[in-house]
């Protein structure tokens, strides 16, 4: 009886150690697969900022393209997003600066109407709320327009959010649909929506 009492605890014990060691092991390969990782990302970013430079540095023309292209256009965040989570993994959280207030759902103004390229809303209050989720890509002022805020929807499309008097985020953030943009001076907001450079419409986002 003492004989076999041993015998099964010696089993116990063995594979006690076993799933131990088993454990370790896979941390160790997750950690191992982690640092690679970085490493890889790390270095294509080295590479990348590399390769800019000596683009930038090799004649005044591509400075200046450098400029235009980067300063003065929007670039398709979206797009470049898509392509480094498909081969390197997720660069943009699920959830950033959760600390916007959360717009309340319903209808938030009283009239739409054409302003140029834009609609100008007349709202019920002083703010009103992101129509799609996605990445803030300019912050600042734009002719006859004011204060604004573009944000490169997770469709691609870029909504304006003109005639602010503040906000709360920052260049690159990260913004969920339905929280709060911000302040509109005299409870108007002006909105512009671009797919592929080309203005278009807004029923797709206000109904």
């Amino acid at each position: 009886m003492d004989n076999l009492l041993l015998e099964a605890q010696s089993r116990i014990r063995s594979k006690r150690i076993n799933f131990v060691k088993k454990a370790g092991n896979k941390k160790q390969n997750e950690t191992h697969e982690y640092i690679s990782n970085l490493f890889t990302r790390t270095l294509i970013s080295v590479i990348l900022v590399l390769l800019c430079a000596i683009f930038i540095t090799s004649s005044d023309a591509n400075l200046l393209l450098f400029k235009n292209y980067c300063f003065n256009e929007t670039l398709a965040f979206t797009k470049i997003n898509n392509l480094y989570t498909k081969y390197f993994g997720k660069i943009i959280p699920d959830k950033v600066n959760p600390s916007l207030p959360v717009f309340e759902n319903g209808k938030n103004y009283t009239s739409i109407e054409p302003n140029g390229n834009s609609y100008l809303l007349t709202l019920n209050s002083n703010t009103y709320n992101f129509l799609e989720s996605g990445v803030v890509v300019f912050l600042g002022e734009k002719e006859n327009l004011g204060k604004t805020m573009i944000v490169q929807g997770i469709d691609g499309v870029d909504i304006w959010y003109s005639n602010l008097i503040n906000y709360n985020v920052s260049m690159y953030d990260y913004v969920e649909k339905n929280t709060i943009v911000g302040e509109f001076l005299e409870n108007k907001a002006v909105l512009t929506f671009m797919e592929n450079g080309e203005y278009t419409n807004y029923e797709k986002y206000i109904h």
